[in-house]
This record gives C-alpha cells, sequence and structure tokens, in this order.
C-alpha cells in the first residue's frame, strides 16, 4: 500500500505544479461552489477532505491551469466537504460572487462552477445552496442574480458550469430533489447573456450522473469527465489563450457516462451541453500586470455555540436512511437564537427523578428507543437491497429473518408513542426548551414508525413476490425511495400528524436548532418502492 499512497502523492503534486504554466501564470482564476450534505434537499455523493483542504477543488483548478501559487492564487472554494473552506449557503454564495466579480481584472479569464441541485420554481430558475428549502424561495440563489452578475462583469471570458440534476442510482435519498433536468430549468440555464459562455451537465429528462468517490473528483461524473478534459485539451495553451469551452465539452461528453457505468450506473445516459459567446473584443494578456488580488471569502463555519451542540446532542438521532452528513450545527444561529431556553435541570438528574419530570422522561426514553432500535442508521454501505431474479427460497427466508427484528421495533416504537401521548397533559407547565423537545421528538418517532411499516410492507412484498414486472433480461430489482407511502391509511394519517407537528415546531421555534431540525425532517419522504433494475448492454458484460 505504501508505493501506492506514494505514487499518488507524486501525482497530486506534479498536477499543482503543473498549474503554473512555465510560459507565466495564466489569467485565469476559479470559483468552485460545491454543495453535498444538503439539510432539506437530498445529499449528493462526496468524500469528506476534513483533514485538510478541499482536494477535489485543486484538482479541477490543477487541471484547468488555474494559478494557486503564494501571492497568485486565483482558487475559491465554497464546499461542506471541507472543514477549511467556507460552506456554500446561500448568504456566503452571494458574498463569493460579490467578491470574487469584484476583485477580477478586465483581462482575466473567469470559471464558475455550481455543483449541487437546481430547481425550477413560479419565481423561476434557482441553484440550491446548503441551506436552501426548496418551498422558500428566499432560502436559494436565483439563476436570474448570476447571470445578472456576469452580465457587468467585464473580463476576457466569463464561463459558468452547472452541475446539477444529480443523481446517484445505487443509494436511497430520504428527502426530496429537483428530479431530471426539465426541459424549462435547461431553457432558463441556456438563456445566457452576450459574452458568456455556460456548460450544463446534462440534457432535459436527463440525470447529472454520480458515483462512489475515485479519489480523484469525488461523486460527480461530469465533474470528473471535464478534468480529465481539461488536462488533455489545457496542456498547450498559452497564457493569452482563451478557454476552449466548445472542445472541453465535446472531450467530457466522450466520457462522462464512463465512470459511472464503470461503478454501476448501466443504461444511463447523460449529454452535457455548451452554449453562449465569448467576449467579442476581450482585454489583452498584459504579463506585467500584478495578478488579480485575492477575494475574500465568507469565514468557514465555526464549532456550535454550547447551548446549541447541547440542544443537537439530547435530539441526536440516526439518519433514516443512511450516513447523512447534514450539518445543523454549521447552520449560523443567531446569538440569541436560544434566549430563554437554557437547561434548569441536566438530562442526567432527569432521569434520575422522572417521576418529577414525567414529560421530560418519556421524551429522553423515546429518543434513546429510536437510536436503539433503527435499522437502517448508517449501517449499510449504500442504503439500498439489490434484489435478484427470480426470488429464491433462501431469499424469501433472509427476508422472514429481517422481519421479525424489525416488528420488534414497530412495537417497541408504537408503545413509545402511547407513552409520549400520555404525557401531554403535562406540556403547558412545562419550559419553553421541553415544549420543543416533546412536540419535535412526537413527530418524529410518529415520522419513524411510518417508515418502519413501510420497509416492512417493502420486505413483505418478496415473500409474497408481489413485485414489479421486469422487461426480458433485467437481473432483479433494488430498494429505492419512493413519491408515496403505500401503508395503510393508518399509517398515512400518522404520517399527516408528523409533518403537521414538524410544520408546528418550525414556526413556534423560528432561527432555533428546532425549527431546522423539523424543517429537515418535514422534507423527510419516507416512502419506499422497488425498481426494476435496467437490463444490462452487451458492453456492460
Amino acid at each position: 500500500m505504501r508505493p501506492v499512497l506514494s505514487f499518488a502523492a507524486v501525482l497530486g503534486l506534479a498536477a499543482l505544479a503543473g498549474a503554473q504554466d512555465p510560459k507565466g501564470p495564466a489569467p485565469r482564476r476559479l470559483l468552485f461552489i460545491q454543495a453535498s450534505g444538503y439539510l432539506y434537499v437530498n445529499p449528493l455523493t462526496a468524500a469528506p477532505d476534513w483533514a485538510g483542504p478541499p482536494r477535489a477543488a485543486e484538482r479541477f483548478a490543477a487541471a484547468l491551469r488555474v494559478p494557486v501559487a503564494k501571492g497568485n492564487n486565483q482558487l475559491f472554494v465554497l464546499t461542506d466537504t471541507s472543514a477549511a473552506s467556507p460552506h456554500p449557503t446561500r448568504a456566503a454564495v452571494a458574498t463569493a460572487l460579490d467578491r470574487f466579480c469584484a476583485t477580477t481584472r478586465e483581462q482575466d479569464r473567469a470559471v464558475i462552477v455550481f455543483s449541487g441541485h437546481a430547481i425550477e420554481r413560479a419565481g423561476g430558475p434557482f441553484f440550491v445552496p446548503l441551506d436552501g428549502d426548496p418551498d422558500a424561495p428566499a432560502t436559494l440563489v436565483p439563476v436570474a442574480d448570476v447571470y445578472a452578475r456576469l452580465d457587468k462583469l467585464k473580463a476576457a471570458q466569463k464561463v459558468v458550469i452547472w452541475d446539477v440534476c444529480r443523481h446517484n442510482p445505487d443509494r436511497v435519498r430520504g428527502r426530496r430533489d429537483g428530479g431530471p433536468m426539465s426541459e424549462g430549468l435547461f431553457k432558463a440555464l441556456t438563456a445566457v447573456p452576450a459574452g458568456v459562455q455556460v456548460l450544463v451537465s446534462c440534457s432535459p429528462g436527463e440525470r447529472g450522473l454520480e458515483y462512489v468517490p475515485s479519489g480523484l473528483q469525488t461523486g460527480s461524473a461530469y465533474l470528473d469527465a471535464l478534468r480529465r478534459a481539461a488536462a488533455d485539451e489545457f496542456a498547450q495553451l498559452g497564457p493569452a489563450d482563451p478557454i476552449p469551452v466548445d472542445a472541453w465539452n465535446q472531450g467530457a461528453a466522450k466520457t462522462v457516462v464512463a465512470g459511472a457505468v464503470a461503478t454501476g450506473a448501466r443504461g444511463a445516459k447523460q449529454t452535457p451541453a455548451a452554449v453562449g459567446t465569448a467576449p467579442k473584443a476581450p482585454a489583452p494578456f498584459d504579463p506585467k500586470a500584478a495578478p488579480a488580488r485575492r477575494a475574500d471569502l465568507p469565514e468557514p463555519p465555526k464549532p456550535p455555540t454550547a447551548d446549541v451542540k447541547a440542544v443537537l446532542d439530547e435530539l441526536a438521532l440516526p439518519p433514516l436512511f443512511e450516513a447523512d452528513r447534514s450539518q445543523v450545527g454549521a447552520v449560523p444561529f443567531a446569538p440569541d437564537a436560544l434566549k430563554g431556553t437554557a437547561p434548569d435541570v441536566s438530562v442526567e438528574e432527569v432521569l434520575k427523578a422522572a417521576e418529577k419530570y414525567p414529560l421530560r422522561a418519556a421524551v429522553l426514553r423515546s429518543l434513546q428507543a429510536v437510536r436503539e432500535v433503527w435499522p437502517r442508521g448508517g449501517k449499510e454501505a449504500k442504503g439500498v437491497t439489490p434484489l435478484a431474479a427470480p426470488v429464491a427460497e433462501r431469499t424469501k427466508k433472509t427476508i422472514s429473518d429481517a422481519q421479525q427484528p424489525l416488528a420488534e421495533a414497530v412495537l417497541r416504537l408504537e408503545a413509545e408513542l402511547e407513552a409520549l401521548r400520555a404525557v401531554e397533559g403535562h406540556r403547558a407547565k412545562e419550559t419553553r426548551r421541553w415544549q420543543a423537545h416533546y412536540d419535535l421528538t412526537l413527530a418524529e418517532v410518529r415520522l419513524r414508525v411510518v417508515v418502519l411499516n413501510e420497509y416492512n410492507l417493502l420486505l413483505a412484498r418478496v415473500r409474497t413476490e408481489t413485485l414489479p414486472d421486469l422487461a426480458p433480461g433485467a437481473p432483479g430489482w433494488r430498494l429505492t425511495a419512493g413519491d408515496k407511502i403505500t401503508s395503510r391509511k393508518e399509517m398515512k394519517d400518522l404520517l399527516a400528524a408528523a409533518q403537521e407537528g414538524f410544520e408546528k415546531v418550525a414556526a413556534d421555534h423560528k432561527g432555533t436548532p428546532w425549527e431546522v431540525l423539523a424543517r429537515r425532517s418535514r422534507a423527510t419522504v419516507p416512502g419506499l418502492r422497488w425498481e426494476p433494475l435496467p437490463v444490462p448492454k452487451a458492453t456492460d458484460q
């Protein structure tokens, strides 16, 4: 293993060194905005770089030959995969765009990457920042605002990359996303001002493919393809040469699906597009000019304050479907967000005197029950269960064995739900802190009971072989997220009650961790379904 690691390190150093053109640094700069651990929509595939700077962005910049030397570092990164980077919240994205444009010179060739979700709403198309809620347009980044900034920007070349509509077919996602690229979203992304060039990761009806992190460009098949194409197309460029956008896109289009197919996204199609034109009379390259000054980005998120951390620790639960990197603690809460909610006694004291604090004790017991019984708390590598066709008797036996602890978990959480209801009469006498804890926990347990019942129903369909029909040659099914639950009416009513509870918590505790936790759970789509696997192509064999 050691020689491999050493070799990889040499490659990394060589790539970064290559960013410094031997003929002189090119007047290029890159703003790399990557959101993945979303709060209110489906998270994206990405590997965290918590030990150091965001390597994915550095390698992308190296392929584009963007200067990163001391005194002339033209790489600017917003990503939630690195503790050393500002996170791409809405406020941070707006600030970074303003400062990046303000420090760009007329001779510069500016590239901006938006990697994440994009959606179309009545108010137009939006990029979804880390803290963006599709139901709250004010929390989103309007595409029109981005193009308005670039329309006014004086630069030799202005390139925007929309790496959006991302999807990993090998992972169950428990929250919403914007779905495939729509006609309206594609039209809006490609309606660019004069003098702006745009690359879009996919065409209408398609998705931006994801795959397990490769160690080079994590998650995004398109960004990986662009990085590889740039390493080829940009190698011979001189400092004064423009970025060959069309050739760059064509090179990426040839390989964009290959990386995803190699790791399981068979049958996928992704057609990147390039539109727009470069400025008609760009400012000439002046090698004697001082480098563009460094744009001051927002500060990386600070650790949550002690009072915020205490609330999050008390309410911490396993993720619904798979490891969830969304970081509520990274949200910049107002200094007085928890004013008037300080604990009057410790959790330990509550548990020791449960008869004195019946509501509090019931909340803590219910939270602990969820932690102990939850079967899908990141223990499965991909959160998906492939099922081969035809269904073998051995498979049915395995399913039957899995349903027993699942049924026990349902019974335990239903008992906790009854225990919570039984102490509801004590709520009015409680502090604001414990009222919020109670309301959120009650809604959360309701949601978890629905999800467990839905999961159990899907497993039962394997035993009874009531699965969707397969196309000839299809190898089987996989468990994936569904838009609606298929359980009995009782579960649908319980889900409605859970969602109403989350909405109440969010409305009653604005600007607090309870609001964020409630809105995140409210965004959950608890439905599951068996989806036929695609028929392998001849090249997939």
